[in-house]
């Protein structure tokens, strides 16, 4: 084997094993960020809103694997359309990786009823993923006689991997009203090429379909002093297919006032192992910031020690621009029509 094995192994394990469904990114907070799942999202209410997120994933002998994302959503309410644009990155320090993909997205409302209304949008993402050589370790850099390690490598595979430039098309579209919202989206409808040797053609990006279901009720519809005014549960899923993996997301959060607090579960099935994850959410809303952390904790299976899922840590702040925002005065709703008027 020309390359160190461990991290060849390493790095294709991470690059399409790992998240389950290779290159897809590790953001967990479904239900805060419905825009990574269905970009139809970024219309909802006609938004006007950005915010960044921090992701940290605890791997095997303390190696962790970090990402961030940012988006922005702007309306354009008179001509009954959204434009929304998110970016994320990945980078893996010990292996030299880092993968970025900004995509853009166009979404259009349409009211089909008084109080429901219908997202159709479409989706251009541009990715791109690097791998720092210098980092790998290969062949004809070792001399078994000395024990040095020479600093440069004349392996032809170093000219192979190092970058990687592929886009990204999508289509999604979601219907709702004041209390429910159900959606579908489709994910790499072209099927990039995401290989560092363009002539490789089995590492293509499989189509990946998702529907997205959540419903919000009121838990203190008589203004009991015992909880404040607006008090609401938010229960929401994502069920993802690509290839032969399978990804199901819940969870459930409680919105008290300008305070969250939830529950989620994650389950991830591929070819050959699944794992559950289980996590914490909190979220403190203040005018027009929000600030919000969650935890994963990690599992291993006991009838499989060789499956972990490890611990996810995120933390994230978005801003509320929109013009009326002040005018609800503890109203943090997660799914809402009075700003489409």
């Amino acid at each position: 084997m020309r390359m160190s094995a461990k991290k060849i192994i390493f790095v294709l394990f991470i690059l399409f094993s790992l998240p389950g469904f290779g290159q897809e990114d590790m953001i967990i907070s479904h239900s805060r960020f419905m825009q990574k799942v269905n970009p139809s999202a970024f219309g909802m209410n006609n938004i006007n809103k950005t915010g960044v997120l921090y992701n940290s994933l605890g791997m095997v002998n303390n190696n962790r694997i970090e990402s961030q994302y940012f988006f922005g959503a702007i309306s354009f309410d008179n001509d009954n359309f959204s434009i929304g644009l998110d970016v994320y990155s990945l980078r893996m320090d010990n292996t030299g990786l880092i993968n970025t993909k900004p995509t853009v997205s166009y979404i259009y409302k349409i009211q089909l009823d008084n109080d429901v209304y219908f997202l159709p949008s479409l989706s251009a993402g541009f990715g791109g993923s690097r791998i720092d050589t210098g980092k790998l370790v290969f062949e004809d850099q070792l001399s078994l006689v000395s024990g040095f390690l020479q600093t440069e490598s004349q392996d032809p595979l170093v000219s192979q991997i190092g970058n990687s430039n592929y886009m990204d098309l999508g289509a999604s579209f979601l219907v709702h009203s004041s209390n429910y919202l159900v959606g579908a989206s489709i994910k790499h409808l072209n099927q990039p090429n995401i290989s560092y040797n363009k002539e490789n053609t089995e590492f293509t990006l499989p189509i990946r379909y998702s529907v997205q279901g959540g419903y919000e009720f009121d838990i203190n519809p008589y203004d009991r002093s015992i909880m404040p005014r607006y008090s609401t549960i938010f229960a929401f899923l994502n069920a993802s297919k690509m290839g032969d993996n399978i990804e199901v997301f819940l969870s459930q959060e409680a919105q008290l006032g300008s305070f969250s607090m939830g529950l989620n579960q994650q389950f991830r099935k591929t070819d050959s192992f699944g794992f559950t994850n289980i996590g914490l959410s909190v979220a403190v809303a203040y005018e027009n910031f929000e600030f919000g952390a969650l935890y994963n904790f990690p599992f291993q299976n006991p009838l499989n020690t060789t499956v972990y899922s490890p611990s996810t840590i995120e933390i994230f702040l978005t801003f509320d621009f929109s013009p009326y925002l002040r005018n609800k005065r503890g109203d943090y709703r997660r799914i809402s029509i009075d700003n489409y008027y």
